[in-house]
């Protein structure tokens, strides 16, 4: 009988010992699939931030080629070497001064994070944090003024039409040179106060448009910065 109690008594704890493992395997499998997944999404973060940066330096400069472009037109004198600067097309000029400039960051990543529920992997807080800010505070500041300056140039583009329609035919006539073009659009400017103010308060959106892109790069450095950190952790 003592023989039998001590084999059951080794043969549960052979079990118990079993399961054990058994269970702690399962534990250790869990843990290295979510590492390997918790790669995957740090690794979809720091390529976007990439992209990002990639996109924030080219709506830099064409922001400020569009800043450079209405400070020439609207000082009393008109520089031609400073629009020649920016560029030597008409259309580029009437592009700017009717069209808006869109902000469509590439964010596929983010949202891939977001709905596919892999943002739970990320256990930096912080991290989660910057990033969230980034995508929806600074995003939707820019956002915010680009709807405005669609508005603006919906009003702009009924005054030319109305009142300037000589501007947007020269565009198209092979006959007007750029530094034509440029004349007439620099008189129409300062001879019209109400075209005038209208620019300068599209001017006074584009600085502030200016001024939110370089805190959206600043939030963007610092999920960088973040983001290295979590890696260096890992």
């Amino acid at each position: 009988m003592k023989k039998k109690l001590i084999k059951y008594f080794f043969e549960f704890i052979v079990i118990v010992i079993s399961i054990t493992v058994s269970f702690w395997l399962n534990e250790l499998s869990i843990k290295n699939i979510e590492n390997e997944e918790r790669e995957k999404v740090l690794l979809n973060i720091e390529m976007e931030i990439m992209d990002l940066k990639k996109y924030c330096h080219e709506r830099s400069d064409i922001w400020n080629q569009d800043i450079e472009l209405y400070s020439t037109f609207l000082a009393k004198e008109l520089k031609i070497e400073r629009i020649k600067n920016v560029t030597t097309s008409k259309s580029r000029i009437e592009y700017n001064l009717i069209y808006y400039r869109a902000f469509e960051p590439p964010m596929n990543r983010y949202h891939s994070i977001i709905n596919s529920g892999d943002l739970k992997l990320i256990k930096s807080e912080n991290l989660k944090e910057i990033l969230s800010r980034l995508h929806t505070y600074n995003y939707s500041s820019i956002k915010t003024t680009v709807q405005y300056e669609k508005f603006l140039k919906e009003q702009l583009i009924h005054l030319v039409t109305s009142k300037h329609s000589s501007i947007l035919i020269a565009v198209d006539s092979n006959r007007i040179s750029l530094e034509e073009f440029s004349a007439l659009l620099h008189n129409s400017i300062q001879n019209d106060l109400e075209l005038k103010s209208n620019l300068l308060i599209q001017m006074k959106y584009f600085e502030t448009r200016k001024s939110l892109l370089k805190l959206y790069i600043f939030a963007l450095e610092e999920l960088e910065i973040e983001l290295q950190k979590v890696k260096n952790m890992s």
